[in-house]
């Protein structure tokens, strides 16, 4: 039986090995690489995490772009390919990240207590003053009028000053959440 490796097939593996090695170098050396940078430039570490990872993983995916590459697959249809499969993840990520937002702002609303149901809150430059009758996981609910309601997105209250004025009878936001989740609203 003859195993006769083809020269060319040969050439692509230690292309491809290659390729890999020098990738592989540059993941695991630009990471402490990086976190030093970030020390020496006195940024915080947990907030380069981020840039740090964009690029270790870019060096894959191009190594992964060139190895392929070596084996006759076309970059650019491959780059397209994977720039469509990233932009689809981006948007996804993106629309996602409002309701996320909401949530983790209504458990911060939550551990922090900055107003209770039955307060009466006022947002001056969106022009929103009502009573607080209500919190879900992403919204909170004002009377704003008998029989007119706003629902305000709970990271609004990260994002703007409100004014509180303590109501008469409260009831605790984490209370309150749970009376909701115990009984739904019925949608009269």
């Amino acid at each position: 039986m003859n195993y006769d490796i083809p020269h060319e097939t040969l050439v692509r593996l230690v292309q491809t090995f290659a390729i890999a090695a020098v990738a592989l170098m540059f993941f695991f050396g630009l990471k402490n690489r990086l976190l030093s940078f970030a020390r020496w430039a006195n940024l915080p570490t947990l907030t380069f995490t981020p840039v740090s990872l964009t690029i270790r993983y870019g060096v894959l995916i191009s190594a992964l772009l060139l190895i392929l590459a070596c084996w006759g697959f076309q970059i650019g249809t491959l780059a397209a390919v994977m720039g469509s499969i990233l932009g689809l993840i981006g948007v996804g990520f993106i629309a996602v990240w409002s309701v996320l937002s909401n949530l983790l702002c209504t458990f911060v609303l939550i551990a922090f207590k900055p107003f209770s149901v039955g307060d009466e809150i006022e947002i001056p430059i969106d022009n929103v003053k009502g009573k607080v009758v209500d919190l879900s996981l992403v919204f909170t609910t004002l009377r704003v009028n008998e029989g007119e309601t706003v629902l305000i997105p709970n990271n609004i209250f990260f994002q703007r000053i409100f004014r509180r004025r303590p109501g008469t009878v409260t009831v605790d936001l984490d209370y309150q959440l749970r009376q909701n989740e115990a009984h739904p609203a019925s949608g009269d």
